[in-house]
């Protein structure tokens, strides 16, 4: 498995009160300016755009029953405004476009709807500093990080830091089933490599041997529909052993590139913590 990505570490100044959940506010304005930043159409509209196929904002906001290759990701409650940004495959390849459009949001579109603008502190790609409030350093030697599966395990545990929205039987999951779980992992893995669907060519081993997980409801505007709508998901943490390598494999490539549904603002997140039980 393979697989190259960036991740974009964001840290606002202090005294901006970001809302509990910033993660659609955060997509929002990040789309606003990406679209200022890349577009090139006279006609300044997507429909019919000859470069369509080519734009990082029509691949992020416009293309239709497509996985997007990056998802933002931000803490719940926070005080101050911190987030990151994941960029995968060819995504990768139009960091300095995101990364402009990241400071024309926060410090000249402004956020939310009161559009208030708001300074950076700083942005950070993996160690490096890229931007420290004032200027951006040269990205000349920066390279995208790749999928390290490292050491594996029988048992893992598993910290949802926002949502887990599943589906099952066209019902919203109302507790994680570790099939459903491991075959939405490859099904986005498989799309953002750019590969046709297929199924998962062996029989998932393992089982969740405690679950305390609770249903939360988060809630966001959509501009477009002109309507207040729920992004509602399983937060906790949950304890799975007898895992085989593969299915150890995808919840390490789940770590990074998310699980369920609406993994573009942040649903799905979680941290993989390795047990006792190496391979």
């Amino acid at each position: 498995m393979q697989l190259k990505w960036h991740k974009i570490d964001v840290v606002a100044e202090t005294g901006y009160k970001p809302p509990f959940f910033a993660g659609s506010m955060l997509r929002g304005a990040l789309g606003v300016a990406l679209k200022q930043v890349v577009c090139i159409n006279p006609a300044y509209r997507c429909e019919g755009c000859f470069a369509a196929e080519k734009c990082v904002y029509y691949d992020f906001y416009e293309k239709k029953n497509a996985f997007h290759s990056y998802r933002i990701v931000s803490s719940l409650g926070s005080d101050r405004l911190r987030f990151g940004i994941y960029l995968f495959e060819e995504a990768a390849d139009r960091l300095p476009y995101v990364l402009s459009a990241i400071k024309k949001a926060f410090e000249e579109s402004g956020l939310g709807r009161e559009k208030e603008r708001v300074k950076i502190a700083s942005i950070r790609i993996g160690n490096r500093l890229v931007y420290d409030g004032e200027s951006f350093a040269s990205l000349a030697h920066i390279e995208p990080s790749g999928l390290d599966i490292g050491t594996l395990s029988s048992k893992a545990h598993l910290t949802f830091n926002l949502p887990l929205r599943m589906k099952s039987e066209n019902r919203l999951a109302r507790e994680v089933s570790l099939p459903t779980l491991i075959s939405g992992i490859h099904a986005r893995y498989r799309a953002i490599k750019g590969l046709s669907p297929q199924k998962l060519g062996y029989k998932i081993r393992g089982e969740i041997t405690s679950q305390r997980m609770r249903h939360l409801d988060l809630y966001r505007y959509s501009n477009r529909q002109r309507t207040r709508m729920k992004l509602g998901g399983l937060i906790g943490e949950m304890t799975l052993e007898g895992l085989d390598k593969q299915t150890a494999a995808y919840l390490k490539i789940g770590e990074i590139i998310g699980a369920g549904k609406q993994t573009v603002f942040g649903l799905g997140d979680y941290r993989l913590n390795v047990m006792e039980g190496n391979r």
